[in-house]
């Protein structure tokens, strides 16, 4: 299932639907996007999951990624992630695969 937002607004409205999703499967694969759009989205995941109402312990994430960009330089999608998400969330981070 794809969500498509308009907005920052829209996008933090995906949270029940994201939570929900693990809920039904905590083992569940996402594919999150980058950029300032789900910003917002993934502030309230981050919160929810530092007030126990969601858990990324068992979850997959799978990204793209710039082809040759470090993992560690600010323009990539693995740091963006670790930035918004990864750092914040009690992901395993061996989960969190994003391509070389």
């Amino acid at each position: 299932e794809f969500i498509i937002a308009e907005s920052t607004e829209d996008m933090a409205g995906a949270r029940d639907r994201i939570a929900s999703f693990v809920e039904a499967d905590p083992s569940c694969v996402l594919g999150l996007a980058t950029g300032t759009t789900p910003i917002g989205l993934y502030a309230c995941l981050v919160d929810d999951c530092a007030q126990g109402k969601i858990s990324f312990a068992d979850v997959t994430f799978n990204l793209d990624e710039y082809r040759g960009l470090d993992p560690e330089h600010d323009q990539s999608y693995r740091y963006f992630m670790k930035k918004h998400l990864f750092d914040h969330v009690d992901i395993d981070q061996a989960r969190t695969h994003v391509p070389r």
